[in-house]
C-alpha cells in the first residue's frame, strides 16, 4: 500500500491538521518530528479511505441514526477560487471535521508523545529504516495509537511533575496565589480558577493530562484564556475546563477522558448563568462552530448574504444545507454570534 505521506496533498493536509491541533508552540516543538509518522499519517489514511467511498461528501461517523448527518468535504469548488484556495478550504474543513469526531483521542495521543519526549522514553530511539520510531510506524489507526498511549501512561507516577528533560519533582501543594475559589457548585463541590503556571502543572499532574507539561503556561498572559478546576468534596480535581473568551474550548476529566455526566450536570447551571458558549459540545469532546470558523470555510460573501447585506451574491442551497447540518440544525448568523 502506498504511504499516506506520498499523497500529493500531504503537506496542506498535515499543515491544516497541525493548526487544528492548536497546542502551544513549546509543546509542538517537542513533538514536531513525531506528528507526521503518528497522528498525521493515520489522519491522512482516514481521508484516503474516505475518498475511495466519496471524495465530496462524508457521513458523520458518530451519528448512528437512520438518517445520519453528512458534510461536504471537497473544498466547495462551486465557490470558485484558485486551485490552492480550494485545496486550503478542503483540508481546513477536513481537519475541523476530524477533530470534531476525535479530539479527545488526538489530544490524548499528543499528550503521550509530549510525555515520552519529556521522559526520554526508550522507544524513541528504536527506529525503522526511515529513521522513525517503530512504535509509531506499526500503528495503522488512531485507535492503535490510543492503545500505545495507554501502555505508555501505565507506569507514569501520579505524584510527580515533569518539565522537559529536567528531573521529575514531587507535586507541591498550590499556594493562595495559585488558585481562587470561584463558585460553590453544591454537593460539596467547588469551582476553582487556576491562576499561575504552577497551578496548571499541579492540575495536569493530578489529572494526568497535558496541563502538566507547561505548554499552556504562556496562555495565562492572554486575558482571553482562563482555566478552571472542578473540585470534589475531598478538594481533589475531577474535571478541568479551558475557556477562550466566553467559549468553552475543552472540558476534560482524568486522563483526558470525558467528564462524568454528574460533573457535567453539576457545572451546567454555572455555565448557563455565565453565558458560556459551547459547554455541551465541549463536554462530549466537540467544538462550537464560531463565526470566525464560518468565515474561514464559507467566505465573507456568503456570510454577507446571510446578514442581508445589499448586493451580496445569493447563497446556494448546498451551502445553506451544509451550514445547517454542521450547526446541528440551525443556521448561524453574525447577529446570533453577537
Amino acid at each position: 500500500m502506498k504511504s499516506p505521506r506520498k499523497h500529493p496533498e500531504w503537506r496542506p493536509a498535515v499543515e491544516a491538521f497541525c493548526r487544528e491541533l492548536d497546542i502551544p508552540n513549546r509543546q509542538h516543538m517537542l513533538i514536531d518530528n513525531l506528528i507526521a509518522p503518528s497522528l498525521g499519517r493515520v489522519y491522512m489514511k482516514f481521508w484516503i479511505a474516505q475518498d475511495r467511498i466519496d471524495p465530496e461528501i462524508v457521513i458523520d461517523p458518530t451519528d448512528r441514526s437512520d438518517d445520519p448527518r453528512w458534510h461536504q468535504s471537497d473544498g466547495w469548488p462551486i465557490r470558485g477560487g484558485l486551485e490552492d484556495e480550494i485545496l486550503r478550504r478542503k483540508w481546513e474543513r477536513r481537519a475541523a471535521l476530524y477533530f470534531r469526531w476525535n479530539a479527545p483521542d488526538i489530544w490524548y495521543v499528543a499528550d503521550w508523545l509530549i510525555y515520552a519526549v519529556a521522559t526520554n522514553a526508550p522507544w524513541l530511539h528504536i527506529h525503522d529504516p526511515h529513521g522513525e520510531p517503530k512504535k509509531l510506524a506499526k500503528c495503522g489507526s488512531l485507535e492503535q495509537l490510543v492503545r500505545e498511549a495507554n501502555k505508555g501512561f501505565r507506569f507514569r507516577p501520579e505524584d510527580r511533575l515533569h518539565d522537559g528533560n529536567l528531573p521529575a519533582v514531587a507535586i507541591p501543594e498550590p499556594g493562595p496565589d495559585d488558585e481562587s475559589e470561584i463558585a460553590d457548585l453544591g454537593a460539596g463541590h467547588m469551582l476553582v480558577q487556576l491562576l499561575t503556571p504552577l497551578a496548571l502543572r499541579i492540575e495536569g499532574a493530578r489529572m494526568r493530562h497535558c496541563l502538566s507539561h507547561g505548554g499552556y503556561d504562556i496562555r495565562l498572559r492572554d486575558s482571553r484564556f482562563r482555566y478552571y478546576s472542578v473540585r470534589g468534596p475531598d478538594g481533589l480535581p475531577i474535571a478541568t475546563l479551558e475557556l477562550a473568551g466566553d467559549v468553552v474550548r475543552q472540558f476534560r476529566g482524568p486522563r483526558d477522558a470525558r467528564p462524568s455526566e454528574a460533573v457535567v450536570d453539576l457545572m451546567s447551571r454555572h455555565a448557563a448563568e455565565n453565558q458560556w458558549r459551547g459547554y455541551e459540545e465541549a463536554s462530549v469532546g466537540r467544538f462550537l462552530r464560531d463565526w470566525d470558523e464560518w468565515h474561514r470555510f464559507l467566505g465573507d460573501d456568503v456570510l454577507r448574504a446571510l446578514d442581508g447585506v445589499e448586493g451580496a451574491r445569493p447563497v446556494t442551497d448546498e451551502e445553506l444545507a451544509e451550514m445547517v447540518r454542521a450547526n446541528n440544525g440551525a443556521l448561524p448568523t453574525r447577529r446570533q454570534q453577537r
